[in-house]
C-alpha cells in the first residue's frame, strides 16, 4: 500500500512537472518577448524622445535674436539633448535595415548638429547666420520627417509584437490551467482510488474490532491482499483468534478457579467438621510466641476437658515419657531446622489417669521466604491398638496359634545366641532335643483333627513341665517339637530330660471321652564349637531322632557324626534314585506261596530290587520310603504292579493249577492314597490280561489306619474288580476289630516278628494264635510270612494256619529260576 501511496503522487507530481515544465518553455519565451516589447517601447520612446529634441530644436531655431528667433541659449541646450537620444538609439539593437535607417539620422542628426554649430558660432556675419539657420531648419526638417517615418513603423511593429506576447501569455495560461485541471482530476481519482484502497479494509478492520468488542471472540476479517492491509488483516485475525482461545482458556481457569474456591470453601467446612468429629486431635504451634493450640479432641484423647491444658509447648511435651521425650524434641527440632521434610513419630504419653498411651504425631512446617520455620502444624494419632496388634503379630509371628509354644522362627533365635554366646565362652555346655509324636496321624485321622489338636496342646503342656525355667520348648511344626537346653553340665543333663519326657508322656491323656496315648522318638544332639548356626543343631537332632524312630515308639538316641554320614548317603541314594526307571536298574524277585497242609504251590509274592551301579543290589527297606518322601513311588509303583502282573500271566501260562496262581504284591502308603490307583490296577489288568482275583494287593495295617477314609475308598474300588486284598505285617498296628469288620478284607499276613518269637519248645505261640481265630471268625485267610525253621513250620502248620512263606520254603527268585525250583520241589515231593 505505501508503494501505491508512493506510486500515486509521484504520477502527480509528474503530471505537474511536466505541465510546469510546458508553461516554464512558453513562459521563458514569451519573457525574451516581452523583453523585446519593452526594448521596442523603450525605442519608441527615445524616437518620441528624438522627434520632442527636434521639435524643440527647430522651435528654439526659430525663437533666437535673429529672424527665426533670439533663444540661442535654448538652441544650444535642446542641441546637446538631440545629440543624446540621437546616441541612446544608436545604442538599441535593431534589425539590419532598421539600424541602418537609424544610422541615416544619426548622420542627419550631426549634420544638423554642425549646422546649429555654424549657426551659432556665426553671430557675427547675418547673412551668414540666417544662410547657416535656413541649412540647419532644412536638416532638421529632413530629420523630423525620417524620424516620424521611422517612428510611424516602429509604433505598427510594436502592436504586432505586443499581439504576439499577448498570445502566447493566453497559450501559457491555458496550459497552465490544462495542467491544473489534469492534476486535479488525476488528484480526485487518485484520492478515490486511496480512499477505496484504504478506507475499505479499515472498515472492515474497524467493524472488526466492533465486533471484538460486542464479545465476539475469534471474529475473522474477510479481507486478503498483499498490501499491508492483508498483512493487518492477517494478524488481527490471529490476534483474534488468540483472543479467543486466550479467553477460553481465561473462562476454563475462571471455571477451574471457582472450582477450587468451592471445592476450598468446602474443604474448610469439612475441616471445621472433621476437626469437630475426627477421632484424631489436632495441634498448631506458634513459633513466634512460642505457643500451641490443642483441640478439644486433642485434649480428650488424654482424658482432660478444654480448660485443663493451657496453651504453651510444656503443656504436650511434659507429658511425653520420660524416655521418649529426647527423642520427640530430637524430631522437631530437625524438621523446624530443616534436616528433615516432615515431623512423624511414635512415642508413649501419659493420660489423665497415670497410664501411658502410644500416639502418632505428624507434623509440617510452615515457613517464610527465607526458609525459616514461623508455625508448624499436625495431628496426633492414637496408635493404642495398632501397638498391642502390633505387639500381638510379633508374639504370634513368634509363637505356635495352638500351643502358644515358641514356634521355629523363636526358636531358632534363641539357639543362635546360645551357639554365639557359647563361641564366646568356653566351656558352656548346650543341647537340643528334637521330638517327633509317634502314630499321630493314626490319631488325626481315626479320632479327629479336633483331639489330634488338644493332643498337641496337652503334649505342649507336660513338655514344659520337663524343663527348667530357663529352657525353651518349641512347636516346630505338625507334630514335632524341639527343647533347647541350656547351661547344662554334661550328656546325661539331656539324656535325663528326655527320659523324664518318656515317663510323663507314659501315662494316657483323656481327650473328649478317648484315653490316647502319646509316645515321642527324641533326637539329642549336644552342643559343640563345630557348631556355627543353628540349623546345623537342629539337622544333626532331627537326624538323631530318625535313627531313634528307626528302633520303634519312644525311644531316644543321640547324634554321633555317623549319623550325619548316614544321612549324607541317603541323600545320594535318593539322588540315583530319579534315574532308576530311565536305566532299567529294578529287577523283580518272587518269593513262592505254598499251601501249608498239601505243600502245593498258590502263588508268589513280587519282591523288587535295585541293581546299582556301585551298591550292588539295594532292598526295598532302603530305597521304598525313600521313593516315597520324593514322589518317585508312583511311577516306581505302577512299574512293579506292571513287571509283577506279566510274570504272572507268563507263570500262569506255564503252569497250570486250579486255582490259578497267584501274585501277591505290596503297595505303599503314598501309593495306595493315590486317587488314581484303582483305575491303574485296572489298566493294568487289561493290559497284562490276567483275571483279577489272581491279584492281590498287600497294604500294612499302619498304612491302613494312617489314610483310613482314602483307604476305604480304593479298597471297595479294588475289590469291585474282582481284586483280592492283604493285610500284610499284622499284629504291629493298631487296628480295631471294628474296622476289620466293615474293610473289604480277604486275608491277614503275620508278621515275621512273632513268627521269629517262636521257639522249638512251643513258646510265644499266644499272639500268632490270636491272629488266626481272629481271621477265621472273620473268615479271612491267614498267611505267616518268615517262616525259616522247620519248628516255625511246623507249629503254624498245627494252629490250622493256612499260607506259608519264607527262607524256608523258598528264597525270592528271579523269574530265570522259578522253573528250576519248581522242579526241585516236585523231585522232592516224590522223594
Amino acid at each position: 500500500m505505501k508503494r501505491k501511496i508512493i506510486l500515486s503522487f509521484l504520477l502527480v507530481f509528474l503530471i505537474s512537472s511536466l505541465g510546469a515544465v510546458f508553461a516554464y518553455m512558453h513562459v521563458r519565451n514569451t519573457n525574451a518577448m516581452l523583453s523585446r516589447l519593452i526594448n521596442l517601447h523603450q525605442i519608441e520612446t527615445l524616437r518620441q524622445q528624438l522627434l520632442r529634441s527636434i521639435q524643440t530644436v527647430q522651435s528654439d531655431l526659430y525663437t533666437v535674436n535673429t529672424e527665426l528667433g533670439i533663444k540661442l541659449d535654448y538652441i544650444i541646450e535642446n542641441v546637446a539633448d538631440l545629440e543624446q537620444a540621437a546616441r541612446n538609439c544608436t545604442s538599441c539593437h535593431h534589425t539590419p535595415e532598421v539600424a541602418k535607417e537609424i544610422e541615416g539620422i544619426q548622420t542627419l542628426i550631426g549634420d544638423y548638429q554642425d549646422s546649429l554649430s555654424y549657426y551659432i558660432t556665426a553671430s557675427a556675419n547675418s547673412a551668414q547666420i540666417n544662410k547657416n539657420k535656413l541649412d540647419a531648419a532644412h536638416i532638421g526638417n529632413r530629420l523630423l520627417v525620417k524620424t516620424e517615418d521611422m517612428s510611424l513603423l516602429a509604433s505598427a511593429k510594436l502592436k504586432n509584437v505586443t499581439m504576439d506576447a499577448m498570445q502566447k501569455v493566453k497559450r501559457v495560461t491555458t496550459i497552465l490551467m490544462a495542467t491544473m485541471l489534469l492534476a486535479l482530476i488525476l488528484g480526485i481519482t487518485l484520492a478515490m482510488y486511496l480512499t477505496r484502497t484504504i478506507t475499505r479494509p479499515i472498515n472492515a478492520l474497524l467493524n472488526a474490532t466492533r465486533m471484538i468488542t460486542s464479545g465476539k471472540l475469534g471474529y475473522a476479517v474477510d479481507y486478503s491482499d498483499s498490501t499491508e492491509f492483508g498483512e493487518l488483516a492477517s494478524h488481527f485475525n490471529d490476534m483474534s483468534s488468540s483472543l479467543k482461545i486466550g479467553y477460553e482458556k481465561l473462562e476454563d481457569e475462571i471455571r477451574e478457579r471457582k472450582k477450587s474456591e468451592e471445592a476450598l470453601r468446602e474443604s474448610d467446612e469439612r475441616y471445621a467438621v472433621a476437626a469437630q468429629g475426627s477421632n484424631d486431635g489436632l495441634w498448631d504451634w506458634d513459633l513466634r510466641n512460642n505457643t500451641i493450640y490443642l483441640s478439644s479432641r486433642w485434649k480428650t484423647m488424654l482424658g482432660f476437658a478444654d480448660e485443663e491444658i493451657g496453651t504453651t509447648p510444656e503443656e504436650w511435651l511434659s507429658r511425653v515419657h520420660p524416655d521418649d521425650r529426647p527423642e520427640i524434641e530430637a524430631r522437631i527440632a530437625a524438621h523446624i531446622s530443616g534436616r528433615n521434610p516432615h515431623l512423624e513419630h511414635e512415642f508413649r504419653i501419659m493420660h489423665k489417669d497415670g497410664t501411658y498411651l502410644w500416639m502418632l504425631t505428624r507434623g509440617m512446617a510452615v515457613r517464610n521466604d527465607s526458609g525459616l520455620a514461623y508455625r508448624m502444624a499436625g495431628s496426633q494419632t492414637d496408635i493404642m491398638s495398632r501397638k498391642l496388634a502390633t505387639e500381638q503379630l510379633v508374639y504370634n509371628a513368634f509363637h505356635d496359634a495352638l500351643t502358644d509354644l515358641p514356634n521355629r522362627s523363636l526358636f531358632m533365635d534363641r539357639l543362635q545366641q546360645v551357639i554365639t554366646t557359647s563361641m564366646r565362652r568356653s566351656g558352656q555346655f548346650y543341647a537340643v532335643l528334637f521330638l517327633d509324636l509317634d502314630r499321630f496321624k493314626v490319631v488325626n485321622d481315626s479320632l479327629g483333627h479336633l483331639v489330634g489338636d488338644r493332643l498337641l496342646v496337652a503334649v505342649g503342656l507336660k513338655l514344659a513341665e520337663c524343663i527348667r525355667p530357663g529352657d525353651t520348648v518349641a512347636r516346630i511344626g505338625g507334630d514335632e517339637f524341639s527343647i533347647l537346653l541350656e547351661d547344662i553340665k554334661e550328656l546325661k543333663d539331656a539324656v535325663d530330660v528326655a527320659d523324664r519326657i518318656h515317663h510323663i508322656l507314659s501315662t494316657p491323656f483323656s481327650i473328649e471321652g478317648h484315653e490316647v496315648y502319646a509316645a515321642v522318638s527324641i533326637g539329642i544332639a549336644l552342643g559343640s564349637d563345630q557348631y556355627e548356626r543353628a540349623e546345623q543343631l537342629l539337622r544333626d537332632a532331627d537326624i538323631a531322632m530318625y535313627e531313634a524312630k528307626k528302633r520303634g515308639s519312644a525311644y531316644s538316641e543321640i547324634f554321633d557324626t555317623r549319623m550325619h554320614a548316614s544321612i549324607l548317603d541317603r541323600i545320594q541314594l535318593e539322588s540315583d534314585l530319579h534315574a532308576v526307571l530311565d536305566h532299567n536298574q529294578l529287577t523283580m524277585e518272587y518269593q513262592p506261596i505254598i499251601d501249608i497242609k498239601t505243600h502245593r504251590l498258590v502263588g508268589f509274592e513280587a519282591l523288587v530290587r535295585w541293581n546299582h551301579p556301585s551298591r550292588g543290589t539295594v532292598y526295598p527297606m532302603e530305597f521304598i520310603p525313600l521313593a516315597e518322601e520324593t514322589g518317585l513311588i508312583v511311577k516306581i509303583g505302577e512299574w512293579i504292579l506292571r513287571e509283577a502282573c506279566r510274570e504272572l500271566k507268563r507263570l500262569q501260562l506255564r503252569i497250570r493249577s486250579e486255582p490259578p496262581l497267584k501274585m501277591s504284591i505290596n503297595i505303599s502308603g503314598k501309593q495306595f492314597s493315590h486317587e488314581n490307583l484303582a483305575d491303574i490296577v485296572a489298566g493294568v489288568l487289561e493290559e497284562t490280561g490276567i483275571a483279577p482275583h489272581t491279584l492281590a494287593i498287600e497294604i500294612t495295617e499302619s498304612m491302613l489306619m494312617e489314610h483310613l477314609e482314602v483307604a476305604i475308598t480304593t479298597m471297595n474300588r479294588l475289590r469291585a474288580m474282582g481284586v483280592d486284598i492283604h493285610i500284610d505285617d499284622f499284629g504291629t498296628g493298631y487296628s480295631s476289630l471294628s474296622y476289620l469288620q466293615s474293610l473289604p478284607i480277604d486275608a491277614l499276613k503275620i508278621d515275621r516278628s512273632f513268627i521269629n518269637k517262636l521257639t522249638a519248645l512251643g513258646n510265644n505261640q499266644e499272639i500268632i494264635t490270636s491272629i488266626i481265630s481272629l481271621a477265621k471268625s472273620l473268615n479271612f485267610e491267614v498267611i505267616a510270612e518268615g517262616v525259616e525253621t522247620d519248628h516255625q513250620l511246623n507249629q503254624i502248620k498245627e494252629m490250622n494256619c493256612q499260607f506259608g512263606q519264607g527262607f524256608l520254603i523258598a528264597r525270592p527268585m528271579p523269574p530265570a529260576a522259578i522253573d528250576a525250583w519248581i522242579e526241585t520241589e516236585r523231585q522232592r515231593s516224590d522223594t
